[in-house]
């Protein structure tokens, strides 16, 4: 749910336009239209942008009043949806939270965290999904086997060199004057949250960009929150069965007795160091076990037949 005009950003625009997956909202009353539409089909979980990112490329791009999402939240939570809200500035985290919004999305990179967004994390203790990998240098940099095992040729190749829709740098980025003090808030703000009552949830931006791709982008996040403080206990917490929580998916996230048999089996302990994470055996789905190899050679033969 967004403003009109506003809403994904001009990559992401493109893909849900067709689908008419955004619902565009002025007013309160329509806000409240739009999530009884929404909850006529069922649907548990609404998202909405709190965003003016893309007026720096010529969108005239607004942000939804606090009176319009404010009449979202009660809406929604009238009939038992969970509400995120997209904010990636402290004003706007701290509106949303006050205002009741179940789970925040994106990490504060500009500024530090103030005593007043602290006090209101402790009261409201909201789910918090920080979404940084972007921001970072690729994975497939750092562990080119693990990234590159379901990846064709050429889109490792343009990885490397930095060739994507958002001219983000590849391996041998140029020197960002801002990134010592992008890194520095986010350093003391990814644990401060944490500290302060947000319920962090594994989350990601996979699948916005070659570099950032299902099935690594979730590894390479995890091995974020550890470069950043959080024990392997509490990461793989937030990976597993708080996701399901946050979802309300009652029947798995927690190998429990009753709950579908999904999971993996591992050569190292990620107790130790999150990257064992990595060191896959076997995965189970529903109490079976997935063929791997035979996935990866149909990937393989599929990519090398495309080129």
């Amino acid at each position: 749910m967004a403003p009109f005009g506003g809403g994904p950003d001009a990559l992401l625009i493109t893909g849900t336009t067709p689908l008419h997956a955004v619902h565009e909202v002025s007013t309160p009353a329509e806000a409240r239209a739009a999530v009884q539409q929404i909850a006529v089909k069922k649907i548990s979980q609404i998202k909405f942008w709190l965003d003016e990112r893309d007026n720096r490329r010529g969108r005239d791009m607004k942000k939804l009043p606090p009176d319009v999402y404010g009449a979202l939240i009660d809406e929604a939570h009238k009939h038992g949806i969970v509400v995120h809200a997209h904010a990636t500035n402290m004003a706007d985290q701290k509106a949303v939270v006050k205002a009741g919004v179940d789970v925040v999305v994106h990490t504060i990179m500009g500024e530090k965290l103030d005593d007043e967004y602290v006090a209101i994390l402790k009261e409201k203790k909201p789910y918090w999904a920080p979404v940084m990998g972007l921001v970072d240098r690729p994975e497939l940099c750092d562990d080119g086997a693990f990234v590159e095992q379901d990846l064709p040729a050429q889109i490792i190749a343009d990885i490397r060199e930095g060739r994507n829709a958002l001219n983000i740098p590849g391996c041998n980025p140029p020197p960002n004057p801002n990134a010592a003090r992008r890194d520095e808030n986010l350093t003391y703000n990814f644990m401060k949250m944490i500290e302060s009552g947000a319920r962090i949830v594994l989350s990601t931006d996979a699948g916005v960009l070659p570099k950032y791709s299902f099935g690594s982008a979730e590894h390479h996040e995890m091995g974020m929150y550890a470069r950043l403080g959080l024990p392997p206990a509490q990461i793989i917490v937030a990976a597993t069965s708080r996701p399901t929580e946050v979802l309300r998916i009652k029947d798995t996230g927690t190998i429990t007795a009753g709950k579908r048999a999904d999971f993996v089996v591992l050569n190292a302990n990620p107790l130790e160091n999150i990257r064992n994470t990595r060191e896959i055996t076997s995965v189970f789905l529903h109490g079976v076990k997935i063929d791997r190899e035979s996935l990866l050679a149909g990937w393989k033969r599929k990519a090398a037949a495309s080129q």
